[in-house]
């Protein structure tokens, strides 16, 4: 498996009281998986924990097996060990925010090289690979640009062609359509797939669309949100193959 998680915990300070919390999470390598659940439930900071950029309050395991070598990520956050997680996420990582988040001072190519130069890729390799993937998401046009003067799926476009560059063995997105209208989603999400498809690798993906996801073939891991005396916990668990499981009492209510 490339990620083994057993009751992770994350609080948020709401008004009301917020709990993420990962009963159970598998995902094994070469994985295409979508986790659903609407605006506030923890998506995004699930990506988050999973990219190594956000410390969880506790868990009983949060193992992460990139290669041979199983590292216990808890551990590393213990130990302040954050420039081996910053390794880890520019090794193996690649990483599409929902609006892009392009450096305005560099021109297209140079941000769809940037990651790949910084992972130690020869500059002309990531400039070859950037421009084959430019091509299949339509962008190829766009090279020299800045980002100021691109439309925001233009910036999308991008973003995407800068994750893959470095033909990471992941690729974390983070409703990475969320800002386009639905005909123009649709076509972003077609090319970044096939893309994926012809990279191989593993994909971790959030969106608030559930339907979408069962359209675009990728396994479902659902939110459900639990209410109780301490406000919501919003809860993930794979335990029982399914989606996400109900075993524990209280008011569920499916995301």
């Amino acid at each position: 498996m490339l990620y083994t998680i057993q009751n992770l915990v994350k609080r948020r300070h709401r008004e009301q009281g917020y709990c993420l919390h990962i009963r159970h999470l598998s995902i094994r390598v070469g994985a295409r998986i979508a986790i659903t659940g609407p605006s506030g439930c923890g998506k995004s900071t699930t990506l988050d924990i999973l990219g190594l950029a956000l410390h969880p309050d506790t868990a009983d395991r949060f193992h992460f097996l990139p290669s041979k070598d199983s590292v216990d990520i808890m551990k590393l956050w213990q130990h302040g060990r954050h420039d081996d997680m910053a390794a880890l996420r520019l090794k193996h990582m690649g990483y599409v925010l929902q609006t892009g988040e392009l450096l305005p001072f560099l021109t297209v190519i140079d941000n769809m090289t940037l990651t790949a130069r910084m992972a130690g890729i020869d500059p002309l390799e990531a400039r070859d690979t950037a421009t084959t993937l430019a091509e299949s998401l339509n962008v190829t046009h766009l090279l020299s640009a800045m980002p100021a003067t691109l439309s925001v799926g233009e910036r999308q476009r991008v973003a995407i062609v800068r994750a893959l560059t470095p033909r990471p063995q992941i690729v974390l997105a983070d409703e990475p359509t969320a800002a386009l209208d639905p005909y123009h989603a649709a076509c972003v999400m077609e090319a970044f797939l096939n893309a994926i498809e012809i990279q191989g690798g593993t994909l971790i993906l959030v969106t608030h669309n559930a339907d979408w996801a069962r359209h675009g073939g990728l396994e479902q891991r659902n939110f459900l949100l639990e209410t109780g005396a301490e406000g919501i916990t919003a809860v993930l668990d794979d335990s029982n193959g399914l989606p996400s499981s109900t075993h524990d009492a209280g008011e569920h209510l499916s995301c």
